[in-house]
């Protein structure tokens, strides 16, 4: 089965993933099983699932159960929630089982809408041919990363999901979770990307959060890994009107060379590190040129058209000595890990739906 979601890039002799795998902007014109949520047809499925709406649920429910979440701040909530699933107090217990339950349905719903692929929300994603339609159909496997899929959250989801797919009597796909996921790109672009016998730093760009480590890999294989601090992500908002997006690509530019450098000069003191350093980024890309378009890493390419050479040049010049950067899409970078897994989608519940596929040949 050939996957119409990746393209080939002659230069390189490598694939990437195109922004035509958004899932997104897909939406559920008509609903694969009534009875469950009808309200939600409509939507696109960005507003039927993300961290910030199972926040909102779960801030809109706590008084109607007596749970005082007063100083609570937002980002822990989901933490709390996944902890709640398995609480002995009663008030917790049932608040987190009518969010779980609620969201992992909706997740059922919008797997079963990709499984059916029926003629209203084929006619409602019209970047979608009958092949990518019938990739999903054909596809065997789901793997679910990111914070909403680990632990006792994702399992429920899992059990809500299966629910669905039994209620409409179709076959459900093979959900796999990844409870340690928080890495797990990061991971992924050490064993596929990184050269034998080296350590390099890797990065991970995300819309909330930059992740980073330390990595030595041996033959084929992760030796060591450190994981260090993440850090707050900064200046990926994406461009307003009375914005000018050059000024705003060279914040967003002048903290990622900052962050880059202190880490690898602080961590050189340590290791011996390669000249490459690989990053994950939460935007499409290919041979190092950025999607202009889509989300609050877009804005860089407003510096030129190579993103990868412009960024190898400034950290050159600051870390006094030659590197090279290899930028990976995220969603690809969580599948590199998988790699192994035959017919598979690798999907990140975040911020958004990241989307990152098995099959990919990425070097």
């Amino acid at each position: 089965m050939k996957n119409p979601f990746l393209a080939y890039l002659k230069e390189e002799k490598t694939e990437y993933i195109t922004s035509t795998c958004s899932l997104n902007r897909a939406v559920l014109a008509k609903l694969p099983l009534y009875g469950v949520e009808d309200e939600i047809e409509g939507r696109c499925f960005k507003d039927v699932f993300c961290t910030q709406l199972v926040v909102d649920e779960i801030k809109a429910n706590a008084p109607i159960y007596g749970v005082d979440l007063s100083g609570v701040e937002d980002y822990m909530l989901p933490r709390i929630l996944d902890k709640a699933l398995v609480s002995p107090d009663v008030k917790y217990n049932q608040l987190a089982s009518r969010v779980a339950n609620k969201f992992g349905d909706r997740l059922g719903l919008l797997l079963l809408t990709l499984k059916l692929g029926e003629k209203e929300n084929r006619d409602a994603r019209p970047e979608w041919t009958d092949e990518h339609w019938q990739y999903y159909n054909e596809l065997e496997t789901v793997i679910f990363v990111g914070g909403l899929a680990s632990s006792m959250l994702g399992r429920r989801f899992k059990e809500r999901i299966q629910n669905i797919f039994d209620m409409a009597g179709v076959k459900p796909y093979n959900i796999m979770l990844f409870d340690n996921g928080t890495y797990v790109g990061a991971m992924g672009c050490a064993l596929k990307l990184m050269d034998d016998n080296t350590t390099s730093v890797v990065f991970d760009f995300g819309h909330t959060n930059t992740k980073r480590c330390v990595v030595t890999k041996g033959v084929s294989e992760i030796r060591e890994f450190s994981a260090l601090e993440s850090e707050k992500s900064q200046f990926v908002d994406i461009v307003k009107d009375d914005e000018d997006p050059i000024v705003e690509a060279l914040k967003l530019h002048k903290h990622i060379v900052k962050i880059i450098v202190e880490t690898y000069k602080n961590q050189s003191k340590y290791f011996e590190l390669s000249d490459k350093i690989i990053i994950s980024i939460a935007n499409y890309n290919a041979g190092g040129k950025l999607n202009s378009v889509h989300g609050g890493y877009a804005k860089l390419c407003e510096l030129g058209e190579d993103y990868s050479k412009i960024l190898a040049e400034d950290l050159s010049s600051y870390l006094h000595r030659k590197v090279k950067v290899k930028l990976v899409h995220d969603g690809t970078a969580n599948a590199l890990y998988f790699s192994e897994i035959e017919k598979a989608v690798c999907i990140s519940l975040g911020t958004a739906f990241g989307v990152g596929f098995t099959d990919i040949d990425v070097k």
